[in-house]
């Protein structure tokens, strides 16, 4: 099993890119899995938002997620600021470590700050391939980016950027499964992974 990391700004398209190649690899004949940090911060506040605030972290409506937006960034800030980043990478390397299948896709990878931060687990821990998306609209002739949406995200996607083995940008478009440019995207990306999937075997083997 491989581990493929996602980064970007928030609205840069890491699920859509998730969705996508979750499903070039199934036609492929490879298993995978969708993983993200932002779940065990959700279970670990999940019964005190209830509780106290009669709030559900799970929603899907942006305007409940507004009313404790704030809280969650401030306990996933404390608890990595006590661990030096690794309390939630830990959680999710015993999740990861019991999937089965050929890959695990973490969609949320949005640190590189401490020496053993999320760009290390995903790297040199597991030997993966980290993603950094950049997402443009187009304006007459002028290309508008995606930015950043808070401090965490502007002070480190530059990083992220450098140190990401896959490179994308990409257009913001109606239909993404049919456009060209974005399936030609995908299919390099899969190729690259299903590369990484036989390259490790070889040496397993």
């Amino acid at each position: 099993m491989i581990v493929i990391g996602i980064s970007g700004v928030a609205r840069s398209g890491k699920n859509l890119l998730c969705d996508l190649l979750m499903q070039n690899l199934y036609i492929e004949g490879y298993t995978s899995k969708q993983f993200a940090l932002a779940s065990d911060l959700k279970n670990d506040c999940d019964e005190f938002l209830y509780k106290m605030c009669d709030l559900n972290v799970w929603t899907d409506l942006t305007e409940d997620k507004e009313n404790f937006r704030d809280f969650l960034v401030w306990y996933g800030d404390l608890k990595r600021k006590q661990t030096d980043g690794r309390y939630w990478i830990e959680k999710l390397d015993r999740r990861v470590s019991t999937y089965e299948g050929d890959v695990a896709i973490v969609t949320d990878v949005r640190y590189d700050h401490y020496d053993r931060d999320e760009v290390h687990w995903i790297k040199e821990e597991k030997q993966g391939l980290l993603i950094h998306l950049k997402r443009f609209t187009r304006d007459d002739t002028n290309l508008k980016f995606t930015q950043p949406a808070n401090n965490h995200e502007k002070e480190n996607d530059s990083s992220l950027y450098e140190k990401a083995d896959i490179n994308i940008t990409w257009e913001t478009v109606k239909n993404p499964k049919k456009s060209d440019a974005i399936i030609d995207i995908i299919n390099q990306i899969t190729k690259k992974i299903i590369n990484k999937i036989e390259n490790k075997y070889w040496h397993i083997s």
